[in-house]
């Protein structure tokens, strides 16, 4: 599912973003370089731009994700 959105991300939102990801990563042992972390990460994005803003509303929001990856 990818939100339309005309914002624009910038370093500190790109640095939070990643700090979630990285936590994420480490909480499942996953590369952060990996298939499976390059799917939560647009993910992570397309929540963000929809508004959901807070770290543990946005690892909540990846919690589904798994099951429906397709990697």
């Amino acid at each position: 599912m990818t939100f339309s959105s005309f914002d624009a991300l910038d370093a500190t939102d790109l640095s939070f973003l990643r700090m979630v990801l990285e936590d994420v990563c480490a909480e499942r042992a996953l590369p952060v370089d990996g298939p499976e972390a390059a799917d939560m990460a647009r993910a992570l994005v397309d929540w963000y731009l929809f508004g959901i803003r807070h770290p543990q509303q946005l690892k909540q929001m990846l919690a589904p994700l798994p099951t429906f990856l397709a990697s």
